[in-house]
């Protein structure tokens, strides 16, 4: 399984380590977390287990964290969630596609899961792998009442190019089954193994729940992603794309009151992402980055095309409006890296972020 480590950036100052999981003789070796402790530097304390229930949340709240920040837990420019379930009907959790139309089946637990959960996802599969393009979308605006059609919104979303777009009966051509539970129960996680044996696709999302002495309360997600091998942390610069290409007058708008937005769930959430002292860059599709700020971290709401509150946007200091923008494969050249850049926003690390900032100072403004 492939699995990736995410902790909330506010682990760092609290002074605590994540230590990443292993494979050690075919097996997974359980990521810890201690204290790093300034006066007994010989000492390894581990923080204190607890479970969502014990501190009050629900599953509806586990099911809105996790749909909201995708990004942060799979990646959620590879995956678009569609559909979030509604009270009192046999629906899975969240239902989401990837690029290729490919049907992913969320089924989430809010403490230790048990083997029931697997038939219930089955259960789902076998309801919802039967549903057509037109099931879908009927869905998908319930869900997403103001969109597009849902075969519209995919192509935006994962910008495809002509060649890549697929039709209405590609979507749904496949499941993929993912269990989101605490990482307490070996029996469901031992039978999930047993059916990716034979082939099935499903794989499951582990969270722990963690108390501070302080009582702050922390979450560590080792979470599967289709697309990803690696162990990332959260990084704390970003490109944000303009909304250009949709809709040039929010471009326009973002330059003018020197600012950084989004607009509609689940993209507007991602500026809350934007902490104070953060650089942001703002770039053009077809065109480059064209701007860029510093984040003064205080997210604000306004109506966009006469709905209420579907903007989210950031006010910029040190705002600097570039003379002639810099190009995507300049940027891959200045920090011989490459970037997707078809993401509402995403985070650059330091050492390229601060290449890039400096490269346009002293070149492009």
């Amino acid at each position: 399984m492939k699995f990736l480590n995410l902790m909330y950036k506010k682990l760092v100052p609290l002074g605590l380590k994540l230590i990443s999981p292993k494979k050690y003789k075919g097996k997974e070796k359980m990521s810890m977390l201690y204290y790093l402790d300034h006066r007994e530097r010989d000492n390894l304390r581990m923080l204190k287990r607890s479970n969502l229930n014990r501190i009050g949340w629900k599953e509806k709240d586990l099911e809105e964290l996790l749909v909201k920040n995708l990004d942060r837990i799979l990646d959620e420019e590879t995956l678009m969630p569609i559909f979030t379930e509604r009270s009192f009907q046999e629906e899975p959790d969240i239902m989401a596609l990837d690029h290729t139309g490919k049907l992913y089946i969320f089924e989430l637990k809010r403490w230790k899961s048990n083997e029931e959960n697997l038939l219930q996802v089955f259960r789902y599969g076998q309801i919802y792998g039967q549903k057509n393009y037109e099931d879908l979308e009927k869905l998908f605006l319930k869900f997403n009442p103001n969109s597009n059609s849902l075969v519209e919104e995919h192509r935006e979303y994962f910008k495809l190019a002509n060649e890549e777009w697929i039709n209405k009966e590609q979507f749904n051509h496949q499941q993929h089954f993912l269990i989101v539970t605490d990482g307490t129960d070996v029996k469901t996680r031992n039978a999930v193994n047993y059916w990716k044996k034979t082939g099935l696709n499903i794989d499951s999302i582990v969270y722990r729940v963690f108390v501070t002495d302080s009582n702050e309360q922390l979450i560590e997600f080792n979470a599967y992603s289709p697309f990803q091998d690696v162990i990332e942390m959260e990084q704390s610069n970003f490109i944000l794309n303009t909304n250009y290409k949709r809709n040039p007058r929010s471009h326009d708008e973002m330059m003018n009151e020197e600012k950084a937005a989004a607009y509609y769930h689940p993209w507007k959430n991602k500026i809350k992402r934007i902490q104070k002292g953060d650089k942001v860059f703002l770039y053009q599709s077809g065109k480059g980055i064209v701007a860029m700020g510093i984040g003064t971290g205080e997210v604000h709401m306004k109506e966009y095309q006469g709905k209420s509150d579907e903007e989210y946007y950031m006010k910029l200091e040190d705002f600097n409006k570039l003379k002639h923008p810099l190009s995507a494969k300049k940027m891959k050249d200045v920090t011989d890296s490459n970037f997707m850049f078809n993401q509402t926003l995403f985070s650059v690390d330091k050492k390229k972020s601060d290449l890039i900032w400096k490269y346009i100072k002293d070149n492009h403004l």
